[in-house]
């Protein structure tokens, strides 16, 4: 699985109004920075005055992937009356390994 597949962009908005403009807006972004990225949107009264923009990212992706901070500042840029925010999800790197089950020695 390559790693640019997991850039998801979720837009949430007060207003169902500028989802389209928004989902543009982000689609260009990533386009103009070489960054591959899903987009969802949702109408959500729930996110207060302003447009909320989450990138979800997994901690690997953060770490190697300059295009992916740049991607945000132009998101910012781009749309300066709603919130940006970058959402790093680390919980794999705390994931226990699977254990295999051990083999049991039968009695003689």
């Amino acid at each position: 699985m390559t790693t640019h597949r997991l850039l998801v962009c979720e837009i949430h908005a007060p207003a169902a109004e500028p989802l389209p403009a928004l989902e543009q807006i982000a689609e260009a972004c990533a386009r103009d920075v070489g960054q591959p990225l899903t987009v969802k949107s949702r109408h959500s009264s729930a996110v207060g005055k302003e447009p909320l923009i989450t990138l979800h990212l997994p901690a690997e992706l953060a770490a190697s992937q300059h295009q992916v901070w740049c991607l945000a500042c132009r998101l910012a840029c781009f749309c300066p009356h709603a919130r940006v925010s970058v959402l790093v999800s680390a919980a794999s790197a705390f994931t226990p390994p699977v254990r295999r089950g051990r083999r049991r020695r039968q009695a003689a």
